[in-house]
């Protein structure tokens, strides 16, 4: 990204789920910059963040099947408490502010999760056997008390297959392929968006519009308030995908949302999540 658009709105106005990669080793003053953010990430949030570096064994499933991943190698693998929702969420949350940060570093970023060997990754991140990421509403304990550790999921992270020439278009060029790259989505059916919403909420739901879910699919729905000075998310059970997916994806939208509306150049608002579905973006 070019010093003049390197803003966390603007990661979110060219990022894409890249699917071909690079397979070189991620150059090691960058890794650096990765990792620590990595690290800050996991401590912000409480769930564990581990780089998998080199291992292109974990996507040779999708590789084969669908023709995806071709050339990735390295993925970030999200893990905590199984059945817990709001670490679920948190996961969402700070991965995605993870993947915004590796965008405005240049390298290619797309979350993942049972399209890779989620199991082969769980073992090379030392967690215990298990059976992958939970989808139900247990309370993430064992039999003798202790907490079950299981992968969410993973973001996969390197170099653009075409990394010259991806990094010499200009920002204008890298938001037309991202609004190409993906379907639009309906300000209206998401947030209920209509010509008389405030500046802020039609800035935070277009931020949502460009956040990753699976196939173009959106289980996350936006409220807003009569009073115009708070927004609740929800989950619509109509288009759940599952607690996992639903949970995580919670996270990564209310996040867009968030640095939408702190972005919005008509008004300059502030304000923060409450965790949770139904949880509230208030304004201060």
């Amino acid at each position: 990204m070019s010093t003049t658009h390197s803003q966390v709105i603007d990661a979110i106005n060219v990022r894409i789920s890249n699917r071909i990669y690079s397979p070189d080793l991620i150059e090691e003053g960058l890794l650096s910059q990765l990792t620590q953010t990595m690290d800050a990430m996991s401590l912000l949030s409480g769930v564990r963040f581990t780089f998998l570096e080199n291992h292109p064994e974990l996507f040779a499933r999708v590789v084969e099947e669908k023709g995806e991943f071709v050339g990735a190698s390295h993925v970030i693998l999200l893990s905590g408490p199984a059945g817990d929702k709001e670490a679920l969420e948190k996961a969402g949350f700070y991965g995605e502010r993870l993947v915004l940060a590796a965008t405005l570093m240049g390298l290619a970023t797309s979350w993942i999760d049972n399209s890779i060997d989620l199991d082969g990754a769980a073992r090379l991140a030392g967690l215990s056997e298990s059976d992958g990421a939970s989808d139900g509403a247990s309370d993430g304990a064992s039999e003798d008390g202790a907490s079950d550790e299981v992968p969410y999921a993973g973001i996969v992270v390197g170099y653009f297959d075409d990394q010259d020439h991806v990094l010499k278009l200009s920002y204008e060029a890298r938001a037309q392929l991202q609004a190409t790259h993906r379907g639009g989505q309906n300000l209206s059916a998401l947030g209920g968006v209509t010509p008389e919403s405030p500046s802020w909420y039609v800035s935070a739901i277009t931020a949502v519009t460009k956040a990753p879910f699976p196939a173009h699919k959106q289980p996350i729905r936006f409220l807003l308030a009569d009073d115009a000075r708070s927004v609740r998310a929800f989950i619509d059970p109509d288009f759940s995908l599952g607690v996992t997916r639903d949970y995580l994806i919670m996270g990564i939208d209310k996040l867009h949302a968030q640095i939408g509306a702190h972005s919005d150049v008509n008004s300059s608002v502030s304000g923060e999540w409450s965790w949770g579905n139904g949880g509230a973006f208030t304004l201060k």
